[in-house]
Formats: structure tokens, C-alpha cells, sequence
């Protein structure tokens, strides 16, 4: 089971993946991927992320490009999970593939319970948010492949080695 805890940092519909991670840090180098977190959002953000913080957003989330820096930025920020009405097919499985939980409101009418700056804890296996107020989101279930490479860290770790023909 997969418990993810920390605060709430909310965005509206439609968060592009280049408003995510802006083009002008796309790099090898780790920390300028990093640093690059929204920054032509806010570049105060990203200094201010926690790992184990999650990103709540409206329709839409993750739209845009296909590329995976965007996702690599919010790893290497240490994000815990992103929660949201719906996402962008192809960020969603982006995010899955590499460990990064994405989970979908139960009710999109929920959205509004999400506050800003509030704790959160995440039950991946329940698919359940539950705020600092002590109130229960339900999520929708995520199925149980899904679940198995978020705990395993992302796809690549399920493959098996080749030395020893195991994988995770």
C-alpha cells in the first residue's frame, strides 16, 4: 500500500505541460530541470515544494506536449501524487511510467474540498484523500498494474534484470 502525505498546491483546468516545465530548462543537468518547476507560473514555487507535496488540478491536467521533462521536473521535486478531475491521456500514462501517481476525483465536485496549502493524505490502495479537516475524498480505484508500478518506481523497474531474470 502506498500512503503519500503533504500539501495541497492547487491549479484550474487545462495545466500544460509547458507551463509545468517551461521549455528554456529542458537539460541533462538534474538541478536546472529541477529549478525550471512553473517557473513562468510562479518562479517562487518551486523553492517552496516539499517532497511528499501534491498537485491538485481541475479538467485537463498535464495537456500539451508529449515530452517527459515535465514529469522528470516533478520527480526530481520530489511531488508525491497529482490528483485531479481528469488528466491528459498521454501525461497520465507518462506519469505512470514513471512512479508518479496520478489519481482521479470519484466526483469532480470534490475539487472544491482541496484547498490550498491544506495536508492531505493519499491511500492509493483505498483511493482516498483524506484533509487535515478529517474529511474522505473518494478517488477512482486505480487498477492493480497501475498501483504495482507506482510502488515499484516506474515501469523500467518491473523489467526483469538481466542477471538474475527477477524484476520487482
Amino acid at each position: 500500500m502506498m500512503t503519500i502525505k503533504g500539501r495541497v498546491w492547487r491549479f484550474g483546468d487545462d495545466l500544460n505541460t509547458d507551463v509545468i516545465h517551461p521549455p528554456q530548462f529542458f537539460s541533462l543537468d538534474d538541478e536546472k530541470v529541477k529549478r525550471g518547476l512553473f517557473h513562468g507560473l510562479d518562479p517562487e514555487l518551486q523553492p517552496s515544494l516539499r517532497p511528499g507535496d501534491v498537485l491538485v488540478g481541475g479538467r485537463n491536467f498535464g495537456c500539451g506536449s508529449s515530452r517527459e521533462t515535465s514529469v522528470r521536473s516533478l520527480r526530481l521535486n520530489g511531488i508525491g501524487a497529482l490528483i485531479a478531475v481528469d488528466f491528459a491521456r498521454i501525461f497520465f500514462r507518462n506519469c505512470t511510467n514513471n512512479g508518479l501517481p496520478c489519481l482521479t476525483l470519484a466526483r469532480a465536485e470534490d475539487l472544491k474540498s482541496l484547498c490550498a496549502g491544506g495536508r492531505v493524505e493519499v491511500d492509493t490502495e483505498r483511493a482516498l484523500v483524506t484533509t487535515d479537516t478529517g474529511e474522505e475524498i473518494p478517488l477512482e480505484p486505480p487498477g492493480a498494474f497501475v498501483r504495482r508500478v507506482w510502488e515499484a518506481g516506474g515501469l523500467l523497474s518491473l523489467l526483469p534484470d538481466a542477471r538474475t531474470g527477477w524484476g520487482v
